[in-house]
């Protein structure tokens, strides 16, 4: 019964084989090596489309702080404006007393206006020159005069605030920060993608080489069970033995299809994360070559204090909150603007009138003047807050600054080891694969028996994956140290990238 059981399971499985190989027969196949997957993923990979749109904005806003110091020309204008109302209107009657009187309103009007202004970077104001032209119709009036023309053919203005803080001196020092910052972001995440990749690609390629066991320890499991049932009917063994050799091919099926499960989720998931829109085979290669590589401490440290984002990060915090405070400061006790504007006006019952010499000046100048009398140290509170906030923030950057330092030697410490735990791993692999072979040859005539025969078999398995292991872990700490650093150890080289082609140009 329990040959005719064998039987009908290498059927089935037989059965279940050529189901899915004529399912599979029309997927496309693809054979990846592990630069071919971090090449793809940074390609095509929803992190790393998200990374580059990230950039894309952060350039965007770059292109914007520099256009705040160009010339800027506006147009504005109101075609039309309807007032009916009633409204007070001041005169002088003839024995020169003031009179205040009301007077009904129903005008029509228009406006436009062309101005050129530009921000002074070195003094935080702004000059302007502009144009701007009234048309009024009075639908009350009866007279030629219902409709007039105001122009102010040219009129120049500056406004210039005197409370010492100066905006765009500040933009200047940060702003350039912001997109450099952004630049190495960009790198960095495409190293973190590197690092997925590498990630996705193990955790197929260790679900791929657990499969091949599986379907080895299978064939071995029935080819042992034949075995084991001869020499059980020959009175050669004991039931119990014969048992637990059932009981082994039993668990070797149920391994065999819980990792035939395992790799389809781990090839799902690295498809989605590759991109691939359809359903499509993936065979993994594995090289177990490693590069002879020695990162030096000192060196790593130097690119990463040069090259990683969160030392940029680090100085842009300590200045943003000079900054608050330099802008605290202005706030605080007496505050002064000045404006002023000199230009030319005229106004006309005809078109043509409102643009003739002789025209009128328009001219004036206001400064203005902002003293606290009682404001509950509102100013002073608020000024020791952004002190309190700097002295914090000097204290935390440095803090990040040497932790920073010490995550370096820590990952450069890590690398370096793990070129030799490595070494050991591929030799247990090696010593543990020969074991069972000499074990199950010595089953096969009799001098092993089945207990000894499965911690060899165990042991085997283990050995192989703790191995994958521990290369997943070898290309890990190195992209860990790329993605610190920004530079290429390997090509000796700094992560460099053609940002002309992000941006599109």
């Amino acid at each position: 019964m329990k040959r005719i059981f064998l039987i009908c399971v290498s059927l089935l499985l037989s059965a279940i084989s050529l189901t899915a190989q004529e399912q599979t027969s029309s997927v496309p196949q693809y054979v990846f090596t592990l630069e071919d997957v971090i090449q793809l993923a940074k390609e095509q990979s929803l992190p790393a489309i998200m990374a580059r749109h990230r950039f894309r904005a952060n350039y965007f806003n770059f292109v914007s702080y520099e256009a705040t110091f160009l010339p800027k020309l506006t147009l504005t204008a109101n075609p039309t404006s309807w007032d009916h109302s009633i409204r007070s209107v001041a005169s002088v009657d003839n024995d020169g007393n003031y009179v205040i009187k009301e007077t009904p309103a129903n005008t029509f009007s228009s406006t436009a206006g062309l101005s050129l202004s530009q921000n002074i970077g070195l003094t935080g104001g702004f000059v302007s020159l502009t144009s701007n032209f009234q048309r009024t119709h009075n639908l009350l009036d009866t007279t030629n005069r219902r409709t007039q023309y105001t122009t102010y053919p040219i009129r120049f203005s500056v406004s210039q605030p005197l409370n010492g803080y100066n905006q765009f001196k500040w933009l200047k020092k940060i702003s350039p920060m912001v997109y450099e910052e952004a630049k190495q972001n960009y790198l960095v995440q495409m190293e973190l993608v590197s690092s997925t990749a590498v990630n996705r690609f193990f955790a197929l390629a260790i679900a791929q080489v657990d499969l091949k066991m599986a379907e080895t320890n299978f064939e071995n499991a029935k080819t042992l069970y034949e075995i084991s049932e001869g020499r059980h009917r020959a009175g050669t063994i004991a039931e119990d033995e014969l048992l637990r050799m059932y009981l082994r091919l039993i668990q070797a099926e149920g391994k065999l299809n819980s990792t035939r499960v395992t790799i389809e989720s781990r090839e799902y998931q690295l498809r989605s994360f590759l991109g691939f829109k359809e359903k499509v085979k993936i065979i993994l290669e594995i090289n177990p070559e490693i590069p002879s590589l020695v990162v030096p401490y000192e060196q790593a440290l130097d690119y990463a204090m040069s090259n990683n984002p969160n030392i940029i990060y680090y100085n842009r915090q300590i200045l943003e909150a000079e900054r608050d405070v330099a802008y605290a400061k202005s706030q605080k006790g007496v505050t002064l603007a000045l404006d002023a504007a000199f230009g030319m006006n005229k106004t006309g019952y005809r078109f043509g009138d409102a643009y003739s010499s002789p025209f009128g000046t328009s001219e004036g100048v206001n400064v203005g003047i902002r003293v606290p009398i009682l404001d509950w140290s509102q100013s002073k509170n608020r000024l020791r807050n952004a002190e309190s906030v700097l002295e914090a923030t000097k204290i935390e950057m440095e803090q990040n600054e040497t932790d920073f330092m010490q995550d370096i030697n820590m990952q450069v410490t890590l690398f370096n080891m793990q070129k030799n735990q490595l070494r050991i791993f591929a030799i247990a692999d090696t010593v543990a694969q020969k074991g069972y072979e000499i074990a199950y040859q010595r089953y096969l005539v009799g001098k092993v028996n089945v207990t000894d025969l499965n911690i060899s078999d165990s042991a085997k398995d283990d050995a192989k994956i703790n191995y994958m292991s521990q290369l997943q872990t070898y290309w890990n700490y190195f992209y860990q140290i790329r993605r610190l650093t920004l530079f290429d150890f390997l090509n000796n080289k700094p992560i460099e990238e053609d940002f002309n082609l992000i941006i599109g140009e």
